[in-house]
Order: C-alpha cells, then sequence, then structure tokens
C-alpha cells in the first residue's frame, strides 16, 4: 500500500523534474551552436540597465494581483500589498522548483488560509484566476497572431497557430462548465471516498469550494476587472520585452515587444510542465525573432537578460517566503470553510 501511494507522487514529481533537465539541455545546446562570445558582448551592453526590468516586473504583478484581488469578496478581501506579493511567491515557486506551476497555487492556498482568509475562497478564488488568466493570454495569442501576420502574411506556421487556439478554446469552456455545473470538488470528494475513509476532504469542504466557484461565476464585473487587470499585466510583459531590447540597442518597437510577449506566453503556457520554460523560451525567441528580422543571437541575449531577471528575483523571494513560513510556523489549512 505504502508503494502504491508514493507512485503517482513520484511520477508527480519525476516528470517535471524530466522536462527540466531535457529543457535545460536543449538551452545549453542553443547557446552554444550559435555564437556564445557574441551573446555575452550583447548581455554585458545591459550592464546594470538589468536593474529597470525590477519596477516593470512590479507593475506587471501588482496589475496581475489586483486582477486576483477583484475576486475576493468585500468581507474577505486582503490587501493589494499581500497579494502582489504572494504572485511573486506564486511566481517564484512555479520558476524555480519542478511543481508543474501548481506549486505556487497551493503554497498561495496555505499563506492566505494562514491570514484568516476561509480556505473555499481562497481555493475558488485562484482557480477562477487562473481560468480568466487563460482567456486572457489567448485573446493576447490572438493578439500576436495578427502581429505576426503583418510580419509574414499567411503561411502554415499561422494556420497551425490558429487550430491550436481552435482547439484549446473549447477545453477552456469546458473547464468553466465543468467548474460551474458539475460540482467537481463533490465528486472528487466521493470518489476519494470510495478509495479511503481518510481522504482529507469532507463534503462540506467540497460543497464550500463549489458554492464558491458558482458565486464567483456569477460576478461579471468581478470576472471584467480580473480579466482587465490580467491584460494590462501581460502589457506589462510586453514592456520588459520592451525595455530589454533598449537595453541591448536593437531595434524594434512595442509592436515587436508585444509579438515577443504574447507568442512566448502562448508556448510556455503550452509546456507548463517545464520549469521556468527552460528551453522553450530560447527557441520560441530565436523562432519568432527570426520572422521579426532578429538574429539567433540577439534572441538569446534577450532571453539571456529575461532570465537574469527571472532568477535574480525568484531566488530572493524565494528563500525570503521559505524563511517566512518557517518563522511563522504557519498551521495546516484551516478545516473550516465558511
Amino acid at each position: 500500500m505504502l508503494t502504491e501511494a508514493r507512485g503517482p507522487r513520484a511520477w508527480a514529481r519525476f516528470v517535471p523534474m524530466g522536462a527540466g533537465l531535457l529543457g535545460l539541455a536543449g538551452a545549453v545546446l542553443l547557446f552554444a551552436r550559435h555564437d556564445p562570445a557574441r551573446i555575452l558582448h550583447l548581455v554585458a551592453l545591459a550592464g546594470l540597465g538589468i536593474l529597470w526590468l525590477v519596477p516593470v516586473r512590479l507593475a506587471a504583478m501588482a496589475a496581475s494581483a489586483e486582477g486576483w484581488r477583484a475576486l475576493f469578496p468585500k468581507p474577505a478581501t486582503v490587501s493589494l500589498r499581500f497579494l502582489t506579493w504572494m504572485a511573486f511567491v506564486r511566481n517564484a515557486i512555479n520558476t524555480l522548483l519542478p511543481v508543474a506551476h501548481v506549486g505556487g497555487e497551493l503554497a498561495a492556498v496555505r499563506s492566505l488560509t494562514g491570514r484568516g482568509v476561509p480556505a473555499s475562497i481562497a481555493i475558488a478564488g485562484i482557480i477562477v484566476e487562473i481560468t480568466v488568466n487563460l482567456f486572457a493570454q489567448m485573446g493576447f495569442t490572438l493578439l500576436g497572431i495578427d502581429l505576426l501576420l503583418s510580419y509574414v502574411g499567411t503561411a502554415p506556421l499561422i494556420q497551425r497557430l490558429w487550430w491550436g487556439l481552435v482547439v484549446a478554446l473549447p477545453v477552456v469552456l469546458a473547464f468553466v462548465f465543468l467548474q460551474r455545473r458539475s460540482r467537481p470538488f463533490s465528486r472528487l470528494y466521493r470518489a476519494l471516498s470510495r478509495l479511503s475513509n481518510t481522504s482529507g476532504m469532507t463534503a462540506a469542504h467540497a460543497q464550500a469550494v463549489d458554492d464558491r466557484l458558482v458565486a464567483l461565476y456569477g460576478r461579471l464585473g468581478a470576472l471584467a476587472r480580473c480579466a482587465f487587470w490580467q491584460v494590462v499585466s501581460l502589457v506589462g510583459g510586453a514592456g520588459e520585452f520592451w525595455l530589454i531590447l533598449r537595453l541591448l540597442h536593437e531595434p524594434g518597437g512595442p509592436r515587436l515587444a508585444l509579438l515577443l510577449e504574447s507568442l512566448t506566453q502562448a508556448l510556455q503556457s503550452a509546456a507548463f510542465m517545464v520549469p521556468a520554460a527552460l528551453g522553450v523560451q530560447e527557441g520560441g525567441l530565436i523562432l519568432i525573432g527570426a520572422v521579426a528580422g532578429l538574429s539567433a543571437n540577439t534572441a538569446l541575449a534577450v532571453s539571456a537578460v529575461r532570465r537574469v531577471r527571472q532568477v535574480g528575483l525568484a531566488l530572493p523571494v524565494l528563500w525570503l517566503w521559505v524563511h517566512g513560513e518557517r518563522k511563522r510556523r504557519l498551521a495546516p489549512i484551516d478545516p473550516e470553510c465558511r
């Protein structure tokens, strides 16, 4: 029984780790196959100007947090400052650790419940925020495809991107339908109850989360505000690309920055199992940059500067969060869903 219990958990750890190692090998290969000296020279041009990426990233994360905050009911609303911090924590965990982009969300639920937010509100809010973000990213990808058309016109690659969205849209819509109509957490509870007498979830917990999900999807104003701020956050990511190009003394205006951000985000979402999109970001920027007239060396330099920002912010955020968790010794998730 012990082996059976550990089996799925072992696979859940192994797959992201394996994907991360393959991605890292791919990224190293891409850098080695081009001109590492030229890439390093371009990165050196940025110098301390890389620090300007920090406030740009802060603004983008604050916008994302404001969208997340819109989903909290007024009695349980938490501060924008705390949610911005948690947005950084979510990003740091999902970037640096092999957690298939779910570890950060679990950490956020734990931190919110540790601050007195009912578990049902914390869980439902994150699920809906992720769903709204998926729709925002799909719209942003459409913008990227339109910008790509302005560079190359019709091409087989464009058709594949369109078909990718055609396939993805019904999947996301089905995800929303399941949350609203099928009461997924109650179903999960019943399934777990048949497997074990101690599933770690009660019928009241499951029902509370399902009720919160239904209530949230009925708040159209909150969903609209969340979507708006998610789009603002994505535009902030494009601002980061624009600034990196300026630091590298490369031509390229807002149109190129929006193209890079929108399609890079789409690739990273598709490769969610790969920690930090290792290799995916590098390969994607080479392909997208080639369409826009950027050399492979420049695309890899852009990726390297972005990696410096990613790791430079994620490492201290992760350290501070772990240190704070140990200091506070947060209790387990509140067993009562209010």
